[in-house]
């Protein structure tokens, strides 16, 4: 026989339970705050940031997110892309934007160094998953049937910008400024519900249901105010700054001190 204590124990529990479960509902978003369209500085250190609106549905799409830098005129050929983004890093307890942080830094071995003038192309995209069922919802032995559309479901976007001496550094507390954050490049989502996975490499598994057609993005939801910008920059030159022969200007290191990764 539950007692008072006991009751309310098992109303809070229900409560976190049902906030949980409906954490993986609703909108996720993946907005690009650097590069943006525009003329800069060359830069040795070129910031790659992303935020994420609501991470918990974003993971539940098991994202795969890549993105590529060149020149323009670099041949068709030349043009590959330069990193992915693994879903494991998201932050899964959180609903504010998440920074995904990456940088490029010039070298003999990459002869696209954004350290000069030039206009260049930077394209971005992610894969996802997209669950569904059948018209009635179950199969000839009365079982959900699951349909999984992905990875190959995927969106992207193409941005170019310049580097021009005398242009100035990107300001990212100006670039997610009211004034300037619809010209943002963002992707959106908009998760009605999830359904366990019956087979496959998802099996046993969330996977999302996504609603159609896709929200209109919300880039302007996400700002960055001076002292997160200059932690970023931080954050981007410290994990530079471990690596070997780094091209930047590096803080001394203190005895017994470390370095905390981003």
């Amino acid at each position: 026989m539950f007692n008072i204590k006991a009751q309310l124990l098992a109303l809070g529990l229900m409560a976190s339970l049902v906030a949980a479960n409906t954490h993986d509902l609703g909108f996720g978003e993946v907005d690009l705050i650097f590069p943006r369209n525009g003329t800069f500085e060359p830069m040795e250190l070129m910031p790659v940031i992303f935020a994420y609106q609501n991470p918990r549905v974003i993971d539940g799409l098991y994202p795969y997110l890549r993105y590529g830098v060149w020149p323009v005129d670099l041949p068709r050929g030349n043009q590959s892309m330069a990193a992915y983004f693994d879903d494991g890093e998201l932050p899964l307890n959180t609903t504010d934007p998440v920074w995904y942080l990456k940088g490029s830094i010039p070298s003999t071995q990459h002869p696209e160094s954004l350290n000069t003038e030039n206009e260049w192309q930077f394209n971005w995209g992610i894969e996802y998953t997209n669950c569904s069922t059948s018209t009635n919802g179950t199969t000839s032995d009365d079982k959900p049937e699951f349909n999984l559309s992905g990875p190959s479901q995927s969106q992207s976007h193409s941005i170019r910008f310049t580097t021009k001496k005398g242009a100035g550094q990107p300001n990212l507390t100006a670039l997610t400024a009211d004034d300037n954050c619809d010209d943002i490049s963002a992707i959106v989502f908009n998760v009605k519900k999830t359904l366990i996975a019956q087979s496959g490499y998802l099996e046993g598994d969330k996977c999302a249901v996504l609603d159609t057609p896709a929200p209109t993005p919300s880039p302007c939801k996400v700002s960055i105010v001076p002292s997160a910008a200059s932690s970023i920059a931080a954050a981007i030159t410290s994990a530079k700054c471990r690596g070997i022969d780094p091209v930047v200007s590096c803080p001394a290191k203190h005895s017994g001190g470390l370095l905390l990764p981003i």
